[in-house]
């Protein structure tokens, strides 16, 4: 049994918005761990029960629900809608948050933050990334399959590179709040780390969802299956190549090799898993990859870099969602 603490006030009270597999995960962990956390939905609701299977290990929690129109801001904002949502379902709070609510991204792709960023330029956005493994085996519950490793930081002060946001004046604070959230979260039971070098991190990350979600959805497969499929795996490496050189002209080192040897890698950790981006297009809703492939793309053009497999494969994707 995952046993809740006793609730202490005193612990930083956290909204999630996307309470789907990651949020949900993330929810039931911080609850599991005593602090107050709420949901903030679009649509009004009283509270929701969700709950937790983590081997043999079960926990369940019944969260309050405030509907975006109707909340105020809290300790901590947890952003875990996915990246195509993210302004639209924050519009209706983003006109009462402050710098005093840091807003927490974790999620797939890159993007969102630069349009948020954009939008209200005195925010404190802190990007997270994760190699968490869950799913919802129905629409209450939420099984962890892996713990990974989660990593957030404050995006590097004064990058010169137009796709990425300055942290203003206070960077150092920035990343004391980083600090701060992975203390939370390491006390909640997650392997996460503060790191000062987020952006690489999140291109790395970005590089192999870019070599691995789109063909999966492609072939109809699992994450291994693209290992035994040689047409798959030429794509792949064509794929990190072309990322490689994108990375290289954002002033990042990376090699096509590197990352081809990478993603061939974690396909092989996750090869029983179905990619966020196959089960978006057996749903038939919308896929991340304009946030993924669509985000290299954008950033290829701004260097006049020609990346026509990653431009074909987006065109691919897109296509197959659409009515």
């Amino acid at each position: 049994m995952i046993s809740a603490l006793s609730p202490r006030t005193h612990l930083p009270a956290w909204q999630v918005l996307g309470s789907g597999a990651v949020g949900g995960l993330w929810a039931l962990r911080l609850a599991a761990a005593g602090h107050p956390v709420t949901l903030l939905r679009r649509h009004p609701a009283t509270a929701v029960s969700l709950h937790l299977e983590d081997g043999n290990a079960r926990f369940s929690h019944l969260f309050p629900v405030i509907a975006l129109a109707d909340a105020e801001p809290s300790d901590w904002l947890l952003v875990c809608t996915k990246a195509g949502d993210t302004q639209a379902a924050l519009a209706p709070l983003l006109p009462r948050l402050t710098a005093q609510t840091p807003l927490v991204l974790l999620q797939n792709g890159m993007g969102a933050d630069t349009a948020l960023i954009a939008q209200r330029p005195d925010l404190i956005i802190l990007p997270a990334i994760t190699t968490a493994g869950v799913y919802c085996r129905d629409a209450d519950t939420r099984v962890q399959a892996g713990h990974g490793r989660t990593l957030i930081g404050a995006p590097s002060p004064g990058h010169h590179a137009p796709g990425h946001y300055s942290l203003g004046h206070q960077p150092l604070a920035h990343q004391s709040l980083a600090e701060n959230v992975a203390a939370q979260w390491r006390a909640a039971g997650m392997t996460a780390d503060a790191v000062t070098d987020i952006n690489t991190q999140r291109w790395h990350k970005l590089a192999i969802n870019c070599a691995i979600n789109p063909l999966t959805a492609r072939w109809r497969c699992r994450n291994g299956e693209l290992l035994d499929n040689a047409d798959a795996l030429a794509l792949m490496q064509q794929l990190c190549a072309e990322v490689a050189m994108v990375m290289r002209a954002e002033g990042l080192a990376a090699t096509g090799d590197a990352l081809f040897a990478q993603a061939r890698a974690v396909a092989a950790q996750t090869a029983a898993n179905t990619s966020s981006m196959l089960a978006d297009v057996l749903a038939g809703r919308p896929t991340e990859i304009a946030f993924m492939n669509g985000y290299v793309l954008a950033r290829a053009q701004h260097h006049g870099i020609a990346c026509p497999v990653n431009a074909a494969l987006l065109a691919e994707i897109t296509a197959l969602t659409q009515p």
